[in-house]
């Protein structure tokens, strides 16, 4: 019988993601240490108000009630430290890293995560990541990242940054390494926009509806994230930066769903206001779009035409025929397109679940899987 992989885990964020990749893998560590040889340990867990460590490992079924009860007694600085307390970031990633397959798990979206996943790399541990904000910010903050993961023979892996649960990022890598040229890229790439414009085709508001995303945990935390396209650039120009083009999210052409004006209400409820007032201009867009026999889909694309040229990026509504790809999506499905020299007649689709915790959260489960298969054929992949 193998020895098992050992692989050390440091989370961050205890959110919608967060939770249900604890969740998986207290249901799933048992069945996966007997039947795939990997032992996946949650030594490490961190949000905003701290975090807990414990090399012997924590149970990934509690973690996120312990770092609950902290956000509760951190007022109480007289209150004493267990072994489990742990005082910052960077020692934790130093203990981290003096344990086997040491993997950082990030579940946040937070902005300026670059430096964390450049100190984790350099400590010789694996980057795991949900949140896409580091591969759409800065063209040279992406190259400086991939650069340092290749300097350090660590895998940073970001599957679920464009697809939830769906091996997009992954099928792509793959047409560009075994030399196929990518034309073009086309996708509903948010579950959340695709649910959004199902359930208007179905003749539902718009503003019950992205409420009802919002309770499902379907949205950003701000549903105007989503509306307004910027998740949706972000994908876009990921996707086209791993065709190798040098492009910043100033080249994507976004255009919101409904009007920029309405989004920037932060009070939940006044936003609620602000988009019930558009209910009767959106519904007029989706009339108009049955009698012409089409449908309402929020797309993003990704022009490549070679010769020199430079990529065209966009993302906006689109109405598109009954025949197009998009046409048939249901719920919170996402889907891509690859249009190349191979899959010029039909394109090659992946399609399928684009929104929730729980597709996420596998997917990030997924990649620490990969890069527990990396470490266990002993050449861990950057």
């Amino acid at each position: 019988m193998s020895r098992a992989v050992d692989v050390s885990l440091l989370v961050l964020g205890k959110g919608t993601v967060g939770r249900h990749l604890f969740a998986q893998i207290a249901a799933a560590r048992a069945r996966l240490e007997t039947d795939h040889d990997v032992l996946v340990r949650v030594v490490g867990a961190r949000d905003s108000a701290g975090g807990v460590f414990d090399r012997d490992g924590i149970d990934p079924a509690s973690a996120a009630a312990i770092l609950a009860r902290r956000r509760r007694a951190a007022s109480f600085a007289s209150r004493p430290a267990d072994r489990r307390d742990e005082p910052g970031l960077l020692e934790s990633l130093d203990r981290l890293g003096a344990l086997p397959v040491p993997v950082l798990v990030d579940c946040t979206g937070e902005d300026g995560m670059e430096a964390t996943y450049e100190a984790a790399l350099d400590r010789g541990i694996h980057v795991v990541a949900a949140n896409k904000r580091p591969l759409a910010g800065p063209l040279s903050t992406w190259r400086n990242l991939r650069a340092t993961a290749r300097r350090a023979r660590r895998s940073y892996r970001y599957e679920t940054a464009v697809g939830a649960g769906l091996p997009v990022i992954e099928t792509l890598k793959n047409l560009v390494r075994t030399g196929d040229r990518v034309r073009r890229i086309e996708g509903s790439l948010s579950g959340t926009l695709g649910y959004v414009a199902g359930a208007l085709m179905e003749g539902e508001r718009l503003s019950a509806i992205v409420r009802r995303a919002r309770d499902l945990g379907y949205t950003e935390p701000h549903p105007g994230e989503d509306l307004r396209g910027a998740d949706v650039s972000r994908k876009a120009l990921i996707l086209a930066r791993e065709l190798g083009e040098a492009a910043s999210i100033e080249d994507v052409r976004v255009t919101p769903l409904v009007p920029s004006r309405l989004l920037d209400e932060r009070d939940p409820a006044r936003f609620d206001a602000a988009l019930a007032t558009y209910d009767g201009e959106m519904a007029g867009v989706v009339d108009s779009a049955r009698r012409d026999g089409r449908v309402l889909r929020y797309l993003a694309t990704v022009d490549a035409p070679g010769d020199g040229r430079r990529a065209s990026l966009s993302a906006g509504p689109a109405l598109v025929p009954l025949d197009h790809p998009a046409a048939h999506l249901a719920g919170a499905e996402s889907f891509v397109a690859f249009y190349t020299d191979r899959y010029a007649d039909q394109p090659l689709v992946v399609r399928g679940a684009g929104a929730g915790g729980a597709v996420t959260a596998a997917g990030v489960l997924a990649d620490v899987l990969a890069v527990a298969g990396g470490a266990g054929a002993g050449a861990p992949r950057a």
